[in-house]
């Protein structure tokens, strides 16, 4: 039978003889001589979480320092590029215990290890063979409480172990700690969790589990005593506390205090802890470290999508006291967009267009703002912004538009990563597309209509957002849930020329499929639509047959964030434009007249006229539903490398244009890589695009005998297949492929 005794004997032991985790392994001078250790092997794990074992070993492989030095690692063995693991004969002793203790701790007692050391090209290879045997069991577990505090669906819940379960003390002592949280949470600081597994029977592998709540008195805050403060008041940071004198002492509350004065961006280091006592009147210190008042980030880099980019952000902490916060930013994008379009990587962001229809995408898009904060507004969890920008943005290939307004925001948490924010946004919008924008995608094709849309309107919609956050991490979760949910109202009540109703839902998910692996899922809902009234707001004389909606309101699909096999908002209803040119060429057998044309009788598949003759142009819809699944995976032979095999899936439609357009839908699969870099994780996808044929519409555009240009819609569609617009058999099969390169999650 083993006792408690034996079993803190054994752990100080492992505690003397065992190096801490994290500590340096020697270097190429204090090894030389010793061979080098080329990998290692784990043999038998079958039970456990062999990478977490792993991890925990003295003796490791040799590798690759960077996911980046992958091409340069496989030419030389430089230590510049390398991480040289040498063998050490007295660590590798050491790791035998370090398994046997890791088995131990996991209710594996017998767990027995031997290593081996093979000769491997340029080093050695470790091998260790694991034989795990039986584990010792838990016979039957008992849970007792001196108050009924915690009710019995929440023990059985924190304390999810049955008879016959390995004994697994990692396990046990994490549901201890959850179950010492919740007694705190409900006001019971000081109270004890105690377990007993002195009970159990070594011999026979089986022994009670008991385990005592005892709660004891609830806890108050007597008092709060708040230190290191210089040029923060005191009443400024009281306020950003939710521990006030006389409350009940919680767990939550001590959390979201240190979350808020985190996120005010005041302090550089806190601490919030009750004074040891075993008075049930908590006096809490609040320890701080100022940070400085002033910050300024400077940031670069390129995109597939936007070319160079540079942002700036100054943020000035604390301006006129109470914490409030003001925030300049700056960004410019599309930065040598005329040189990298469409070569290598690069998206073409023209979309194929023409002349001086390609200028506006080539241009330097950019945003400007300043903004206001301020926290704590009328209460503890609100916080109030408001701000002034401007900018000019672009949806490669269909339309651009600059504008100039602000914002008044108030924003409520609710819970931790879970809060509301009701907006108002008040815009001047200025459109700037082509004549065949206008005409295709709203219907507008009197040039006199086109000016008058194309002059700058308001835009001021109400808007809510919600998110929820329960993810175990902001960029790479691996568990978790998190859903955001935004809805927009534009009308005269508003004071909006553009006049909708909006809504949007995003959700993801996280499961670990293994200890290592992740399995994500995300989903996207939208849909928008005009209100009777927004035409006339517009200054849109008679019926145009269509209500418009601002471009940047409607739904695009497609690009680094959403289906992948598509270039940036390539996903969605599309029409083909053609030069008149190409329809009469009189060098085709069946070539169309300048008549058929112009009444839009003309067969555009006919023989002779070619994919590559036809510029396809995204329009945008007023519903979509985006579908994602992801599974990641660690690259081993690299630290820092993560892969990814993905399949994305979406739905664009449109009421517009009904006759002609319908819901276009796709499903593209992929696989990317994942890097770790100074900058933040950069990641890179390749999505494939099925070898989907389309029948679209087809517009051209003739000269009446004024000389004025007009717009025609050809009766027949076209069938269109993508691949055939790039060549020979090499091209249509790499015209399939569509490259991302991004920083950041894809979602």
């Amino acid at each position: 039978m083993i006792t408690t005794r034996t079993l803190v004997r054994t752990l100080a032991v492992a505690a003397v003889v065992l190096p801490r985790s994290g500590s340096a392994q020697r270097s190429d001078t204090q090894t030389e001589g010793q061979p080098l250790v080329r990998s290692v092997a784990l043999r038998g794990v079958t039970k456990l979480d062999r990478e977490q074992l792993a991890a925990g070993l003295y003796t490791k492989g040799s590798r690759c320092k960077n996911a980046l030095y992958i091409p340069i690692c496989l030419l030389t063995r430089s230590p510049t590029f390398n991480v040289r693991r040498h063998l050490d004969p007295v660590e590798l002793r050491r790791d035998e215990l370090r398994i046997r203790l890791f088995y131990w701790r996991r209710g594996y007692r017998d767990a027995v290890v031997s290593t081996h050391v093979n000769r491997a090209r340029g080093g050695v290879r470790v091998v260790f063979n694991v034989q795990e045997n039986e584990p010792t069991v838990i016979e039957h577990l008992t849970v007792s409480q001196t108050d009924s505090v915690l009710p019995n669906r929440l023990l059985e819940t924190l304390l999810p172990f049955r008879a016959n379960d390995p004994l697994d003390l990692v396990a046990i002592d994490s549901s201890l700690m959850r179950l010492q949280e919740q007694l705190w949470e409900r006001g019971y600081a000081d109270g004890t969790v105690q377990l007993d597994t002195s009970r159990v029977d070594n011999t026979a592998n089986r022994g009670p589990v008991t385990v005592t709540l005892d709660p004891g008195p609830r806890t108050t805050v007597h008092a709060v005593q708040i230190e290191g403060n210089r040029e923060v008041s005191e009443a400024t940071i009281a306020r950003l506390l939710r521990l006030r004198k006389g409350d009940v002492y919680r767990r939550s509350a001590l959390l979201q205090s240190q979350r808020d004065l985190y996120l005010s961006g005041l302090f550089s280091e806190i601490e919030i802890g009750a004074q040891p006592s075993s008075d049930s009147a908590k006096i809490v210190d609040v320890r701080l470290t100022e940070a400085p008042l002033r910050n300024l980030e400077l940031n670069g880099g390129f995109t597939t999508a936007e070319f160079l980019q540079f942002e700036a952000n100054f943020t000035r902490y604390n301006i006129l006291g109470g914490a409030r916060r003001m925030t300049l930013r700056g960004t410019v994008s599309n930065l040598l967009a005329g040189s990298l379009n469409g070569s290598g990587p690069f998206y073409d962001v023209t979309n194929g267009a023409r002349g001086s229809d390609r200028d506006p995408f080539l241009r330097p898009t950019w945003a400007a703002s300043v903004e206001f904060t301020q926290p704590w507004f009328l209460a503890a969890g609100n916080q109030l912004g408001a701000s002034l920008f401007t900018h000019r943005r672009s949806v490669p290939g269909v339309v651009t538009d600059r504008g100039v307004g602000g914002t008044l925001a108030l924003t409520r948490d609710f819970a931790v990563r879970t809060n509301g924010t009701l907006g108002y946004t008040y815009e001047a919008s200025t459109v700037e597309a082509s004549d065949l924008y206008f005409c295709v995608t709203l219907g507008l094709c009197v040039q006199q209509t086109i000016q008058v849309i194309s002059r700058r309107h308001p835009l001021a919609p109400v808007a809510f957002v919600t998110q929820y956050d329960r993810t175990n991490h902001s960029f790479t979760p691996n568990r978790g849930v998190r859903a955001r949910l935004d809805i927009e109202h534009a009308s005269r009540l508003t004071a909006s020329d553009y006049q909708y109703n909006r809504a949007a839902l995003t959700a993801s998910t996280y499961f670990r499929a293994t200890p290592r692996t992740v399995l994500a899922t995300r989903v996207r809902l939208g849909i928008v639509r005009a209100m009777a009234g927004t035409n006339k707001s517009l200054g849109i004389a008679g019926d145009s047959g269509t209500l418009v909606l601002h471009p940047r309101k409607v739904f695009f699909s497609g690009g680094s964030q959403s289906v992948r096999g598509y270039g940036e908002n390539q996903l969605g209803p599309r029409v083909l434009t053609i030069d008149p040119a190409r329809l009469t060429d009189t060098s085709l057998t069946s070539a169309c007249t300048s008549a058929q044309v112009a009444t839009g009788d003309c067969d555009p598949n006919r023989p002779g006229i070619r994919a590559r003759d036809f510029q396809p142009r995204p329009l945008g819809g007023t519903s979509l539903a985006e579908a994602s699944v992801e599974y990641r995976f660690p690259i081993s032979f690299a630290e820092g490398l993560t892969g990814a095999i993905f399949v994305d899936g979406a739905i664009v439609g449109t009421r517009r244009f009904t006759d002609l357009f319908g819901a276009t839908s796709a499903i593209t699969p992929g696989f990317g890589l994942r890097f770790n870099t100074p900058v933040g994780p950069v990641r890179l996808d390749m999505g494939v695009r099925p070898s989907v044929v389309e029948e679209l519409p087809v517009i051209t555009q003739v000269s009446d005998s004024a000389g004025n240009l007009r717009l025609v819609a050809l009766r027949t569609q076209r069938r269109f297949d993508q691949s055939e617009a790039t060549g020979g058999s090499l091209r249509k099969i790499l015209s399939r492929l569509t490259l991302h390169l991004a920083i950041g999650p894809a979602f």
